[in-house]
């Protein structure tokens, strides 16, 4: 296969993998209602007592707003193949309670409203998986038809525009939505739209590997490695990708985390997960290497 001709059949690929505008705006309406009825929900509940977990703790909260996560607002977003990430933020009235909190209590707060909206509007939607939950509350949302899946993540914002989120293991942790774009979006701007291009290819690789390597490691590593290397053919930059990839976790390279700048990351992951990524990754660019494309992107 010649060059050209596997650079075009992955730029197919890149668009219809997509979401349209027009999709996009008409999810966009979807949870504005969404968000509205939630909103009305914990503003009707003066209090709020701990009973998804047995927990004694008692909170006064409202839901103050609703941001996206960076792959939808971003153009990283695979249409058909994961949830939307949606950040659902409360205001808690004692500003110190707020440090005190866990991943399980910002879970209860919002699994009370989903659970209250389901009752009213059960039809609409439904909640995916039972308590307890690690990253999100996963639910689907159905309309006319269609089937829209979600990833429900409850927030708690600090005055420094951090997040406060659960981190899937009980706790909490933090998190900067807005720098996380603003970064992407400056760097797709300097390579001309191509870097998101590159994550969506990237991530439905991963996607077909059995998902190894979490959406927010990719992007990190597109960034990284793509900061200052041209993006050309995509056959070429895959290859550039799963190279210096292989090199970055191999030698534990720093991947700064955004929030936390004196951690990496890749912090977050055992040695052996570490091992087990480089083991897919350099398996994916053997195929690579050998021009194997049907065997890293299955429907290509």
């Amino acid at each position: 296969m010649t060059v050209n001709k596997i650079h075009n059949r992955l730029e197919r690929l890149i668009d219809s993998l997509t979401i349209t505008e027009n999709q996009k705006f008409f999810l966009r309406e979807k949870v504005n209602n969404l968000y509205n009825e939630l909103k009305n929900i914990s503003q009707n509940r003066t209090s709020y007592s701990s009973t998804l977990y047995s927990s004694k703790n008692s909170y006064q909260y409202t839901l103050e707003r609703f941001c996206y996560g960076g792959s939808f607002n971003g153009g990283i977003f695979i249409k058909n193949r994961f949830g939307i990430d949606i950040y659902f933020v409360y205001r808690i009235i004692y500003p110190s309670e707020q440090y005190n909190l866990t991943g399980r209590q910002l879970f209860e707060i919002f699994y009370s409203d989903l659970k209250t909206y389901q009752s009213n509007y059960g039809v609409d939607m439904k909640l995916l998986k039972n308590p307890p939950y690690g990253h999100a509350i996963p639910i689907r949302m159905d309309y006319q038809g269609i089937s829209i899946l979600f990833d429900c993540i409850p927030a708690i914002e600090l005055p420094i525009k951090c997040l406060i989120i659960p981190n899937g293991i009980g706790g909490i942790k933090k998190i900067n939505p807005k720098l996380e774009e603003q970064v992407l979006s400056k760097l797709n701007k300097i390579q001309n739209g191509k870097i998101t291009k590159l994550i969506v290819l990237i991530k439905y690789w991963n996607f077909n590997w059995g998902k190894s390597l979490k959406g927010y490691i990719i992007e990190h590593l597109v960034e990284s490695i793509f900061n200052k290397i041209e993006i050309q053919s995509w056959d070429r930059a895959v290859k550039t990708f799963f190279s210096r990839t292989i090199y970055i976790l191999d030698k534990a390279r720093l991947l700064t985390n955004r929030v936390y700048d004196q951690y990496s990351i890749l912090d977050e992951y055992s040695s052996n997960e570490l091992n087990n990524f480089l083991e897919v990754i350099r398996e994916a660019e053997i195929y690579a290497q050998k021009g194997k494309w049907e065997k890293l992107f299955s429907d290509l």
